[in-house]
Order: structure tokens, then sequence, then C-alpha cells
């Protein structure tokens, strides 16, 4: 169902409606969480000293959204989900795909991440969400399709040539949320040196924290 919001400041006030989940998660949650002001109705609305409220419920036709009455008819048919709606986008905000050059890399950095706390979401699926973002609009934007963030797990100094294809992929998406994890003592890869890799040692806890937090920051989670 689509979500219908209301931001008001004192006697002003904005709606839009029928969005879908993706388009209010960018234009509406993630800067409100942030602290950054959302466009809406021609202003601009401080988080901190406006109220918004989201409601889901059936799609308005344009009769229901004729004449100012959107907002009547949307609390009639719709439920508050507000505290919902922002609880599943600070979780949706540490969800990462893990991507490494063998399985057993894969699971020592999936299995600590998720007894963490973050969600890890599969590297073939994002894989094809980067490919299909690239297909419909000619380049891969930041963030192509709801993709959250990865981590790039080296475990050679010379990594096959298929590791560093999908890792181009995944840094041109998503810049500075593909973030470089290492394993073992090998000197980092040449070609991805420069990004600030985070060593990581599965038996020592506080370098998975280390590369959460990285994550997190990264986000903005």
């Amino acid at each position: 169902m689509p979500f219908h919001v209301e931001i008001r400041r004192s006697l002003a006030r904005a709606w839009t409606f029928n969005l879908t989940e993706e388009r209010l998660r960018a234009t509406i949650l993630e800067p409100w969480r942030r602290g950054q002001p959302v466009e809406l109705g021609d202003r601009e609305w401080e988080p901190k000293d406006s109220r918004l409220l989201i409601l889901e419920g059936p799609e308005l036709s344009p009769p229901e959204l004729a004449h100012g009455q959107g907002w009547h008819h949307a609390q009639r048919s719709s439920r508050d989900v507000t505290g919902e709606a922002f609880s599943r986008a600070v979780r949706e905000a540490t969800t990462v795909a893990v991507l490494a050059e063998t399985e057993a890399g894969q699971r020592a950095v999936s299995g600590p991440l998720a007894e963490l706390g973050a969600r890890v979401a599969d590297w073939a699926a994002v894989r094809a969400r980067i490919l299909d973002s690239a297909t419909a609009a000619g380049a891969s934007p930041p963030g192509a399709g709801g993709i959250i963030a990865v981590v790039l797990v080296v475990e050679r100094s010379e990594p096959a040539s298929a590791f560093l294809f999908d890792a181009g992929l995944a840094l041109g998406a998503l810049g500075e949320r593909a973030v470089v994890a290492q394993l073992g003592n090998e000197a980092s890869p040449a070609a991805l040196r420069d990004l600030g890799v985070v060593r990581i040692d599965p038996a020592d806890p506080a370098s998975l924290r280390t590369l959460l937090e990285r994550l997190r920051h990264a986000t903005g989670a």
C-alpha cells in the first residue's frame, strides 16, 4: 500500500500522497532522521521544529485529492505508521551485503556482522539490482535500487579479476558506502588501498565492531 505524509509547523502544513516505500525513504525518512531539511510544498521543513506524520493506506484517486480533501480521505482510510516507518529505516540503514573472493571469507565476515545486529543481504541480489539500475538509468547512481552498503572482503594482495570487477560495481554505485575490509596480513590491493581499508580478524570482536561502526558512519545510521 502507498504512504501519505503530513509535515506541519505551527499553523503551516504540507502534504504528499501515494508515495511508494522507496520514494518515502529517499525523500522523507532518510533526510529527516539525519536532521536534514525536507522539501515539501515548495518549502523546507526542519525536523527539529516540525512534526511528521506518515499514514499507510489505499491509493487516493484524483477526486479524493481534489479541493484540499486529500488528507481528510487519507485519515479515514489509512493507519498511522510513523514509528514503524522510522524503525524500519534504521534497520535497513544497517543492512549490508558482503562481497568476498571465497566462501570462507564470506562466512568469516557475514556471521559476526549478523551477530552484532547487522542485516546481511545476498550479494548476488545486490549485484543484479545495481546492474538493473545502471540499465534503466544509463548509469549506476548512489544507492542504486535502494541498496544500503557493501563490505568488500579482501583476502589477497592480488584478488581475482572477477572480484575486482564486482568491487568496481559496488564502488561505482555506492561510493563511500562500499567499505573495504581486509582479512589476513597481506598488503592491500593497489586498486583499493587508498579507500581506507579496515583490517579485521573474525576472532577479535573489537575489529568487527570497528567495521560495523564504519558502516554506520558511512550510511548515517
